[in-house]
């Protein structure tokens, strides 16, 4: 068997799907990749596992000329490849491998997508449901499995996409709960020693690249308030720097330099968030935030916006808290308690690493293969 897996770019490939290619390998499988290669900005993602790699032109804007070279360069490495299968992924990876693959189809290949978060959601803007909401209803006639990853999109599209050969749930892609483990007291203390924090420092977390659907600028101002409470309070904000002047102005004009650090983009991700008390986001919406699982494994219970992802991985009052969209104040006053009530901080840690194990790397590997078997593509 041989398949083509298809995204926007390399990372997103390194960073999510790199255990269920190396299990379709030990299965017999031949596993190559089309994407546009983004090493530079993104270091240190090992894709050895891979067979052969395609360099397509694909750009994240839906109209830009680079797509349409995207397309006539995917139609020909998948009329030539001879693949059973093609697994794409990211928005505009699927809408163009799915245009792309109408003809190898036809001769009996399968289409699989694994949608990561649509552009439409509960709370999106009438332009992104009336463009991508019916580019994904007409494309569902083109995909022969079509693979959700949080219950509302799995929702939308058991109920909209009926077109589409399966539509399936699945949990994510996994996490490595292995080496996303608790930090006992004494590595903690370690850690925060090598990077050059105390044992005093209560310590939050959000590892995301700055952009509008990160919202950065929405735990900022919850900091401002946290501050006036809690001068021990350190926030760090590890993420590509492309648009993290608007968060650094703020800081700067409110005085928050001392408290929150902005760590550029790194790969000892796992230390500094093994080291703190608590994980955070502020997302407008996710898909399924892989950085919530891994705060899940790591015992790191979470103070979040009430969004799409978001509210899969955390149960309000649970393993964390959930507060409303751009409510920075409730933010603030959900990070007080638990910064106040150290026994309820080690409840939800608890119970973090009790909810996690549904998102294990094992488990969503296997259910992969169990829909590759269904398909008809391992026997």
């Amino acid at each position: 068997m041989k398949v083509l897996f298809v995204a926007t770019v390399r990372s997103h490939i390194g960073q999510f799907h790199m255990p269920f290619i190396k299990r379709l390998r030990e299965l017999g499988v031949t596993v190559d990749a089309a994407y546009k290669d983004n090493s530079e900005q993104k270091q240190g993602l090992d894709t050895s596992e891979i067979d052969a790699v395609y360099e397509v032109p694909f750009t994240r804007t839906p109209y830009s000329i680079g797509n349409v070279k995207a397309y006539f360069k995917l139609k020909k490495i998948i009329e030539n490849g001879n693949y059973d299968a093609v697994h794409c992924h990211t928005p505009m990876g699927a809408v163009i491998t799915r245009l792309a693959s109408r003809k190898a189809r036809k001769r009996g290949m399968k289409v699989i997508y694994t949608a990561h978060g649509f552009h439409f959601y509960n709370g999106a803007s009438k332009k992104n449901w009336l463009i991508y909401y019916n580019v994904e209803k007409l494309l569902a006639k083109y995909t022969d499995c079509l693979i959700t990853i949080n219950s509302e999109d799995y929702e939308i599209a058991k109920r909209d996409f009926i077109r589409a050969g399966e539509v399936l749930h699945v949990n994510g892609v996994g996490v490595e709960l292995k080496q996303f483990s608790p930090k006992s007291k004494e590595e903690k203390s370690a850690l925060r020693e090598q990077y050059g924090y105390s044992d005093s420092d209560f310590l939050m977390i959000y590892p995301a690249d700055f952009c509008f659907r990160k919202n950065q600028i929405m735990l900022l101002k919850a900091l401002e308030l946290i501050v006036k409470k809690h001068s021990n309070v350190k926030l760090l904000l590890p993420g590509l720097q492309d648009g993290a002047d608007e968060c650094k102005a703020y800081c700067k004009s409110h005085n928050l330099e001392a408290y929150a650090e902005f760590l550029g983009y790194r790969r000892d991700i796992y230390d500094f968030a093994g080291m703190c008390d608590l994980s955070l986001s502020s997302s407008r919406q996710e898909g399924l935030p892989i950085n919530l699982i891994e705060a899940l494994a790591l015992g790191n219970p979470i103070v979040a916006t009430d969004v799409r992802g978001n509210n899969d991985v955390v149960e309000n009052g649970v393993n964390g808290f959930l507060v409303k969209l751009n409510d920075y104040e409730a933010m603030a006053d959900r990070i007080c308690t638990l910064i106040e009530n150290r026994d309820k901080l080690g409840e939800f840690s608890a119970n973090c690493l009790e909810s996690v194990k549904k998102y294990s790397v094992d488990i969503i590997t296997q259910r992969m293969v169990e829909i590759y078997e269904s398909l008809g593509l391992i026997k």
